[in-house]
């Protein structure tokens, strides 16, 4: 599921962005998920329910069944999720620990990791923030180069 195409322009910089990115888009998609089910379960509410205005009533044609079921779906998509988040984390921490400046490696785990703010990080790192953007753009592109050998390797396995 989690294992897209990387969209990159062919440079270092936007291949390790490309790779990067994919946590936020992660993190989007399980948010939309979150929404969809917390909305669902604000319809199960007792003042949610509409009955006709008829004078025979029958009961709301198991419209409650159906709303618990699709939030149960919507609940096992979201764990299995994130439990693909997790992964994908791992394996982003694994690369990141490739880089060879402790500096950048710190920055690029807080800001795409942490989910932090650059000028947190910058505080953090004890950077200006000028500075800490340009050791995330220098990460960022270490962390490309990191991507393009390893998409070298697995061409090469799937070659012979």
């Amino acid at each position: 599921m989690m294992a897209k195409t990387l969209q990159y322009t062919g440079d270092d910089y936007g291949r390790g962005l490309d790779f990067l990115e994919q946590i936020r888009e992660i993190d989007r998609a399980i948010l939309c998920k979150e929404l969809q089910r917390d909305e669902l379960k604000s319809c199960l509410l007792p003042g949610a329910i509409r009955y006709d205005k008829d004078h025979i009533q029958s009961s709301p044609c198991n419209q409650m069944e159906d709303v618990m079921a699709r939030i149960d779906l919507l609940d096992r998509d979201i764990e299995a999720m994130k439990k693909d988040k997790a992964r994908f984390i791992m394996d982003v921490s694994d690369m990141i620990s490739l880089i060879p400046s402790d500096d950048e490696k710190v920055i690029l785990l807080a800001f795409y990791v942490g989910n932090k703010r650059m000028k947190a990080v910058s505080d953090m790192v004890n950077y200006s923030l000028n500075w800490t953007y340009e050791l995330r753009k220098r990460g960022v592109k270490h962390l490309g180069e990191i991507v393009r050998e390893k998409e070298k390797k697995e061409k090469k396995k799937k070659n012979f």
